[in-house]
């Protein structure tokens, strides 16, 4: 069980997780939703290139942000019009009159994203405590020498990561042995 609340979804959420492709996400184009540790969330470029990742629902009505317009800066919900940054500050309450506006006071659940080597990574932990981007060999790399390709594994996640952490099982089980 990884989401929020138990113990193996706190410690994961104390690392950056690989998330999606970057060539996914188009600036102001269609939001993207996937889950990640047994969260529904959509990501989004918004017009300045910035990655957006926040939870699918709007925290007005619930609405899934999935169907919302990106445009001019933030993802609006197309329920009742409210508008989001990649940070998850309202920007825009427009069913709201000017002299009733709280747009201050809500915020959409939001996650830190960034991109190397061709994808988004994500971190989902506490944002006082953000680590490094690890330093992993492909973020060294050109991206033009990189191949970014993802896959379902039906399998445990801590089982396909001790496989692909491990420096002598790919080469052995999957390429033959090395001599």
């Amino acid at each position: 069980r990884v989401g929020p609340g138990t113990p193996m979804g706190n410690l994961l959420r104390r690392y950056w997780l690989p998330a999606l492709k970057s060539s996914e996400l188009i600036a102001d184009g269609d939001p993207v939703r996937f889950r990640l540790l047994g969260e529904n969330l959509i990501a989004f470029r918004d017009s300045s290139g910035r990655i957006g990742v926040l939870d699918h629902r709007c925290p007005h009505r619930c609405a899934s942000l999935f169907f919302g317009r990106n445009e001019e800066g933030g993802i609006r919900c197309v329920y009742h019009g409210w508008k989001f940054d990649v940070k998850g500050n309202c920007l825009d309450m427009a069913n709201v009159p000017p002299h009733q506006d709280f747009r201050h006071k809500v915020h959409a659940k939001a996650y830190t994203a960034t991109e190397r080597a061709g994808i988004v990574w994500v971190y989902m932990g506490e944002a006082a405590t953000i680590p490094a981007l690890p330093m992993l060999e492909a973020h060294l790399l050109p991206e033009s020498e990189i191949t970014v390709n993802f896959a379902m594994r039906d399998c445990n996640f801590l089982q396909a990561m001790e496989g692909d952490i491990d420096t002598s099982h790919f080469s052995f089980l999957h390429a033959g042995a090395v001599k």
